[in-house]
């Protein structure tokens, strides 16, 4: 997109006017940016090396008459085309943390998205020792794009359980109360305490002491997670990143534990210091517009 508009200031921006503030200005801008037309989030591409002139992208709303759509004339279809399907009844969600890949951002064309009980989509199998429990093993992954595409998993009352190891659980509970999006994150119930926070990425830095920074926008009280320094190299790798731009419309789901900046009286900072414990992907689909 060519424009964008800024809520700090109820601006409509063009592209090269928005590259010409100062830095300062224009990181905090950025972090405040929505679609002219629908009001959905928005963010910043810089203009790169490779000639591309700078630009905004958007999660466009259904009907928002500036959304690209994209065809594809092949049929084959990925993670982000799946339906959002809900856990099956009286199943418990399981994820294994220690067997997480990464894998490249970038959602990754298969053939045919997964099959209830097969595979990914939904194999059985016994937990807790002396307790069967009818259960589906989920990844991050697959967990995030549920996320995203389907407000009914947001607030499913589901179980999930996140193990550390094979015997060692991180977290256990329902959907709704231990995965929360960085939207619903308030100081008197998630300051301090360990969950899975998740939500979208519109700026990324590094700082001096070698940590990342993935910062949301404001409409998600803008939420930062921190990486810790000793993981932030393993962290690129895992997800194939060579500049942290690529991370920029991303979405990310992490584990850690929410702190409020500045004494608690600043913003949410997750912090994060396993590269098991987070995951990131750009969704593409109809509504996305990342060009």
């Amino acid at each position: 997109m060519q424009y964008a508009k800024c809520t700090l200031d109820n601006r409509n921006w063009e592209a090269t006017a928005f590259e010409q503030l100062p830095g300062g200005e224009l990181e905090t801008k950025r972090t405040s940016l929505v679609c002219t037309e629908c009001g959905e989030f928005a963010w910043y591409r810089k203009r790169s090396i490779h000639g591309h002139p700078p630009h905004f992208c958007a999660h466009h709303a259904e009907g928002c008459d500036l959304k690209v759509e994209y065809i594809s004339s092949t049929e084959s279809r990925d993670d982000a085309t799946e339906t959002a399907d809900d856990v099956e009844n009286n199943d418990t969600i399981v994820v294994r943390l220690d067997k997480e890949k990464g894998g490249a951002i970038d959602v990754v064309q298969t053939q045919n998205p997964p099959i209830p009980g097969q595979g990914e989509g939904g194999r059985r199998f016994v937990i807790d020792g002396h307790t069967r429990i009818s259960s589906q093993q989920f990844t991050l992954r697959r967990i995030l794009h549920r996320l995203v595409k389907s407000e009914a998993f947001r607030q499913s009352t589901s179980r999930i359980i996140f193990y550390r190891t094979n015997d060692e659980v991180m977290l256990d509970g329902q959907v709704k109360d231990i995965v929360v999006s960085f939207a619903d994150i308030t100081k008197d119930k998630h300051h301090e305490k360990i969950n899975f926070y998740w939500g979208p990425i519109v700026s990324v830095k590094n700082t001096k002491d070698g940590k990342i920074w993935l910062n949301s926008s404001m409409s998600y009280n803008s939420a930062s997670v921190a990486i810790f320094e000793d993981i932030a190299d393993d962290f690129m790798q895992f997800f194939e990143v060579e500049e942290l731009d690529e991370l920029l419309g991303a979405y990310v789901l992490v584990a850690g534990r929410c702190v409020y900046s500045n004494g608690g009286e600043g913003k949410p900072v997750i912090w994060c210091g396993t590269k098991n414990y987070i995951f990131v992907k750009k969704y593409k689909d109809p509504y996305v517009e990342d060009i």
